[in-house]
């Protein structure tokens, strides 16, 4: 059984009470306006949360995973754009961490008080998240870089006064060696960003970008030149289970929702709970819920024990986006024609939800590390 410490059970409390207050009243401009996700990784910034769970020697919180995945839940449950925009901030400065470390410090305390607010430039439209696949290039011209390539589903690009960004600074596409992290101006001339207008998750800033022969020092270069491989592929592992966290908040969300509806909604004489098909239904959704956590939080925390959970944090990613949907698809079924009015809360989350499955959520990679637990071990 989980028993959460004290630090993390009065973090939760303050996340919450943000999430309840704030969070609950600006979600719907959010998800009109498609922007506004850096209000948030300010807010949390000027709060003292936003460093959660990185190193008190960069100024944060110390308190591993398990609080991102508090955050990530208490957040989703009012809005996977507001959780997802905190992600990404958390994504960055994870990078930063395990590429740069130390020598990142000036950028990750920065990112943890959000005097820069990072966008996170990885995904290519030809590549996908296969990091060795990477065509951006950053070819050196003096004591500059110039950097080439397109970026797609860039989280935050639309806001954000930095990106972190994956580029080759040698070798060819294949090879794992050549990578490099760079950090640099989101406003500087050659960066072409254009918001995606998608149906869930709305106000993250998720973009595509184009870098037109932009030119960079050569100290943008974060880390060692050409060996960002492995840090940033330890990053991303460690982010599958962020997303995990926002999952199990948008199914939460919908659940509380169709819980409240169906205990004051009557028909034929009767609260809507009180019939068995609707009661039996929530009761499933409630047990999916709870497993969906169970599985983050232990992903999270073989994580903050040293643990490659690559396998655990798949499985906590893949099962938490298909109960979102399955609970947000129950919600509107509870809520009937009203749940389907454009920006109820209900059909918000179901959008959330959707783009979790298909962008986040039930892909081959999630299965395909699974799948390795039943392989022949040579």
């Amino acid at each position: 059984m989980f028993s959460l410490s004290k630090e993390l059970e009065e973090y939760r409390a303050k996340i919450r009470e943000y999430a309840q207050k704030t969070v609950r009243e600006y979600a719907k401009q959010m998800d009109e306006t498609n922007d506004g996700g850096d209000k948030i990784v300010k807010d949390l910034g000027e709060m003292g949360l936003l460093g959660m769970k990185q190193p008190t020697k960069y100024g944060g919180l110390g308190l591993g995973e398990m609080a991102f995945a508090i955050a990530t839940e208490e957040l989703g449950a009012e809005s996977g754009g507001a959780s997802h925009s905190l992600h990404t901030q958390q994504n960055a400065l994870q990078l930063l961490v395990s590429v740069g470390g130390d020598s990142a410090q000036e950028w990750i305390e920065k990112g943890i008080k959000a005097k820069e607010v990072y966008a996170v430039a990885l995904t290519e439209p030809q590549a996908g998240s296969d990091l060795g696949a990477l065509q951006t290039t950053a070819k050196p011209d003096g004591n500059e870089l110039v950097l080439n390539g397109e970026k797609i589903f860039t989280s935050a690009a639309s806001f954000s006064t930095k990106m972190v960004v994956l580029a080759r600074t040698s070798g060819n596409p294949g090879d794992r060696q050549g990578i490099s992290l760079l950090l640099i101006d989101s406003k500087l001339p050659g960066i072409e960003i254009h918001k995606l207008d998608i149906m869930g998750i709305r106000g993250a800033g998720v973009s595509y970008v184009k870098f037109n022969n932009v030119r960079i020092p050569k100290d943008s270069i974060i880390g060692k030149e050409g060996d960002a491989y492995r840090g940033a592929l330890k990053a991303l592992m460690v982010s599958r289970n962020g997303y995990a966290g926002i999952a199990v908040g948008i199914a939460r969300g919908a659940l509380e929702e169709a819980i409240s509806r169906a205990q004051s909604r009557k028909q034929f004489g009767k609260a809507l709970i009180e019939q068995e098909w609707i009661s039996f239904n929530l009761a499933d959704a409630y047990i999916k819920v709870e497993a969906a956590r169970l599985l983050t939080w232990r992903a999270a925390q073989l994580f903050d024990n040293d643990y490659e959970a690559t396998t655990e944090a798949s499985m906590a990613k893949y099962y938490a986006a298909v109960t979102a949907t399955e609970v947000t698809r129950l919600a509107l079924h509870i809520f009937g024609g009203h749940g389907l009015n454009r920006g109820s809360k209900v059909e918000r989350l179901y959008r959330d939800a959707k783009i979790m499955e298909i962008a986040e959520g039930t892909n081959e990679m999630q299965l395909v590390a699974v799948s390795r637990l039943f392989q022949p071990k040579k």
